[in-house]
């Protein structure tokens, strides 16, 4: 659990015992590239603490096509946020990208921990702030910037994102189209 320990440390250190609690939630698991954590649809309650790899929160167009709506990439703490405390089916499918390793915990033993440690609820505050900031980011970074520049946003943040996960992902996330990617991508970086 040392890497809880350290990835916890980056947003807010915690007291022995809150630690010990928080940690308790959690076990360690695996999943391969496409598998899927829940589906649209499902009741999520659990979140997850990305380690190692890259997974994704993917919703329907009024098409029936997949829209990238989030990238994950380690080290990140993630989940349906509606979906978890509502008790609701999930609007989004959560799935991975590539093969991944990460810590799941059940959120309302999470929510429980933060009315009984203030340095927990600090931690989750935290979290949230860090989510809010990145949504935030994506909706000014969509409605600010045109392709090539949203392309090269995202380049800045994950430098071999294109060796990591498949060009219609990525091309989804930035709400473009694969030809529109490979045209941006031959005019950057012609042979």
């Amino acid at each position: 659990m040392e890497q809880i320990k350290k990835f916890v440390d980056s947003y807010h250190s915690l007291s022995n015992s809150s630690l010990e609690e928080f940690t308790s939630l959690f076990t360690k698991i695996k999943f391969n590239k496409n598998d899927v954590l829940y589906r649209t649809g499902e009741k999520s309650g659990r979140f997850f603490i990305l380690t190692k790899g890259i997974a994704r929160s993917v919703v329907l167009d009024s098409n029936g096509k997949e829209k990238t709506r989030t990238i994950f990439k380690a080290p990140i703490v993630f989940t349906s946020l509606v979906s978890s405390l509502n008790n609701k089916p999930s609007l989004a499918e959560f799935n991975c990208l590539t093969d991944v390793t990460m810590y799941e915990g059940n959120f309302l033993e999470f929510i429980n921990l933060t009315q009984k440690h203030h340095d927990i609820s600090i931690l989750y505050n935290r979290f949230l702030e860090e989510a809010f900031i990145r949504m935030q980011d994506k909706a000014t970074i969509l409605s600010t910037l045109d392709a090539e520049a949203r392309y090269l946003h995202l380049k800045k943040q994950i430098p071999d994102i294109e060796s990591l996960i498949q060009l219609n992902h990525i091309a989804s996330y930035l709400s473009i189209t694969p030809i529109q990617l490979s045209r941006i991508r031959k005019k950057l970086y012609p042979k």
